[in-house]
């Protein structure tokens, strides 16, 4: 009898601790774990808690995850935006650049067109010109040649009452005629720079020289007032710097026209 009320009372004690368990695990918090024979178990609503905290933070993940997609693809649309915006203005400055050169190839030809014609035509007034100043020149030959013919008829007339001499033994010498060609020389250490654009008058015998220092300048040299050098070069024809040098005596007035450089040098006999 002894031994069946231990044993009642050990599965009495035993059931008592069991519920004592078991009641802990159902009203127990939702942070304790519960040791059993077979090892610890959480609180009723610690399971609840734990599979709230799961489902939460699954929620919040994906939740975060559609976030993210959601902003990737409103970059993607903003940039997809920004790249048609691009393309239309690449369009844009195509068709521009497109009636730019259309246009510059439209100018091309008239400027092409506007040198070829001023081309022929200073051709055509280069020669007109050219032939004026051969004309020119042609008179001046023969009014000189006649001016000659002239002096050697009145040197004729004056010598023929006097005697018949022989003239070789006063023939200049060598001596002589070096002497008179180092009296007309340029003496270049006493140059002059006159001013261009302005009347000079020479005050002693020398020499001007009219020279070009721009090859695509026109000049006009004058001696007084007998055109005598002329250049032109406006339209590149004469891509040179082009000069002329003439003996003038006191009282002549220069003048050169167009820019370029004139210069006086005295007789080194002066």
């Amino acid at each position: 009898m002894a031994n069946m009320e231990e044993r009642l009372q050990a599965v009495v004690s035993q059931a008592e601790a069991d519920g004592e368990i078991w009641h802990t695990i159902i009203h127990g918090n939702s942070k304790t774990s519960i040791p059993t024979n077979s090892g610890n178990v959480p609180t009723v609503a610690k399971q609840l808690k734990d599979v709230h905290d799961e489902v939460v933070n699954g929620v919040i993940d994906y939740l975060t995850e559609c976030r993210d997609a959601c902003d990737l693809a409103l970059q993607t649309k903003t940039e997809t935006i920004a790249i048609k915006n691009e393309t239309n203005l690449i369009k844009n400055d195509t068709e521009t650049i497109k009636n730019e050169t259309e246009n510059l190839k439209n100018q091309s030809q008239a400027i092409f067109n506007n040198i070829a014609n001023a081309t022929s035509s200073s051709v055509l007034t280069i020669q007109s010109e050219g032939n004026a100043q051969v004309s020119n020149v042609r008179s001046a030959v023969a009014e000189q040649i006649a001016e000659a013919i002239s002096q050697a008829n009145r040197a004729e007339v004056a010598t023929s009452s006097k005697a018949n001499l022989d003239f070789s033994n006063i023939a200049p010498t060598t001596a002589a005629k070096i002497g008179i060609i180092g009296w007309v020389a340029p003496d270049w250490s006493r140059r002059q720079v006159f001013a261009s654009e302005t009347d000079h008058t020479i005050s002693q015998y020398g020499w001007i020289l009219m020279r070009n220092v721009i090859y695509n300048s026109s000049l006009s040299g004058y001696i007084n007032g007998n055109l005598v050098f002329r250049q032109y070069g406006n339209y590149g024809h004469w891509e040179e710097y082009n000069s002329l040098m003439f003996l003038v005596s006191p009282g002549d007035v220069v003048k050169l026209v167009g820019g370029g450089e004139l210069t006086f040098m005295p007789c080194k006999g002066v």
